[in-house]
């Protein structure tokens, strides 16, 4: 052994490791720990014997430290063993990993990776002492109350999934940590406390090619042996719902594919007679008296008016989510001596559509005023259309009192002088006259509106149109 290590501490000239790797050849040694150590000795001499500088540095006394075996293949006897499972692979080492992967999976619709992203029962039994069938629960819990953000983000139809471009129209901007806790809920020392909770956390998300940004908060995060992971329910800012509930953020090819019940292109005219009169002179759906007039009845037409109303389209302001259109109204009434023109706008969305007023025009490419009108008006159609649907101001379906309702669908033909139409939905609402009924045929439009006031009646029936494709 002595010997051995006055060797060791030879210069690493050429004839020095010539010499030590002569010697070392020439030993026999009987166990597998000085195999290793000439091997990473004769390794290392090597690449001092090719070095441009020689090894100043004297190697220690010491034994070498002992190196564990690597196997190129398993022994025999350990390929019988029945292998073990890979544990869980641990995600969100760090807070702000959380951030992260939260946002890919609500915007790439990753449903599995959205769900790993809350505390398990398990999980949550062991950090705060709960028994198990309560942990259960209110883990379960946190999900269900969580379910209406991944609504919001998921498509609500066929024909919106393949066309949902949010990854390109979205990015991350920050995800915003709270102050840090300890077990008790405490804000840490980070002296003396280790940080195994956030409260009051924020998913910054920037919409691009806009100053506009949205608010996802993440009220609660736990560190936990699988990572950090959710532990209250999420919730959104208003602006975000409202871009996500129209549609905002799927591609606009949708307002002008097959599939958009409101045909819209430049040129494309509604023409109707307009009549009003007592009630008695028409039928009253709602009650279902005076029982002339039925919109299925097609003996029930009225002589032709004097007073004729055309509605064309006359400019459509493309925007990347949405469509400003605008309209040119114009009404002649034979007892007056020239037409009436005016115009009105509406605000298209892929699902929804709003009254765009001068304020709304004049903001058009303003993401974030049109965001905040919306929240207060009520729109005019909801798409698609279902039997018993309702919705109020932005479209909500929550309100107590709804302003419109979709009451009915006629299998029947609803007979007007355009033509006979099957599958119309008839849309019952409040509107500043009185009551008002319209029937939409589905890529066609209105066919026939009906307002009750105290007044009387007012009928428009559709008598002409054209829809450019």
């Amino acid at each position: 052994m002595d010997s051995r290590r006055a060797t060791e501490r030879r210069s690493c000239s050429s004839n020095g490791v010539a010499a030590f790797m002569a010697r070392s050849n020439g030993e026999k040694l009987g166990s597998m720990r000085r195999i290793a150590a000439l091997g990473v000795w004769g390794a290392l001499s090597i690449a001092c014997a090719l070095s441009t500088m020689s090894c100043e540095r004297k190697m220690s006394g010491d034994d070498p430290p002992m190196r564990p075996l690597v196997y190129t293949e398993l022994p025999p006897e350990e390929r019988a063993e029945e292998e073990v499972a890979p544990a869980a692979a641990v995600i969100n080492i760090a807070p702000e990993d959380l951030g992260y992967t939260l946002f890919h999976a609500i915007v790439d619709g990753d449903r599995a990776a959205y769900e790993s992203m809350f505390i398990r029962a398990e999980a949550l039994s062991q950090l705060i002492h709960m028994p198990i069938k309560e942990a259960e629960k209110t883990a379960a819990g946190y999900m269900a109350k969580s379910e209406s953000l991944w609504t919001l983000f998921a498509a609500k139809s066929t024909a919106e999934e393949p066309v949902s471009v949010l990854s390109s129209r979205v990015r991350l901007a920050e995800f915003r940590l709270g102050k840090g806790r300890n077990l008790a809920g405490k804000i840490a020392d980070p002296e003396t406390d280790e940080v195994l909770q956030h409260w009051g956390n924020e998913l910054r998300i920037e919409l691009l090619q806009s100053d506009k940004k949205f608010v996802i908060r993440v009220p609660k995060i736990v560190k936990t042996p699988q990572g950090w992971r959710i532990a209250q329910p999420i919730d959104v800012d208003s602006s975000l719902r409202v871009f996500l509930e129209t549609g905002m953020h799927l591609k606009s090819d949708l307002l002008r594919s097959e599939h958009y019940p409101m045909p819209i292109e430049v040129g494309n005219f509604w023409k109707y007679r307009v009549e009003k009169g007592e009630r008695s002179t028409f039928n009253d759906h709602e009650t279902g008296k005076n029982a002339a007039k039925s919109p299925t009845d097609p003996e029930s037409a009225l002589p032709l008016s004097t007073v004729t109303v055309t509605d064309m389209i006359t400019d459509v302001m493309h925007r990347d989510g949405y469509w400003i259109v605008v309209f040119e109204k114009t009404t002649v009434d034979s007892s007056q001596p020239d037409p009436e023109t005016e115009t009105f706008a509406w605000l298209v969305t892929p699902r929804m559509v709003f009254i765009c007023k001068r304020d709304c025009r004049n903001q058009a490419d303003n993401i974030g005023y049109l965001l905040g009108y919306i929240m207060r008006q009520t729109p005019i159609f909801i798409f698609p259309l279902d039997v018993g649907q309702k919705w109020d101001v932005a479209g909500s379906r929550t309100a107590r009192y709804s302003r419109y309702e979709v009451r009915k669908y006629h299998q029947d033909p609803v007979v007007v002088p355009g033509g006979a139409y099957t599958g119309v939905f008839e849309i019952f609402g409040s509107v500043e006259e009185g009551r008002e009924s319209r029937y939409f045929m589905p890529g066609t439009g209105i066919v026939m509106r009906i307002v009750r006031s105290g007044a009387g009646i007012k009928r428009e029936e559709l008598i002409q149109h054209r829809l450019i494709l």
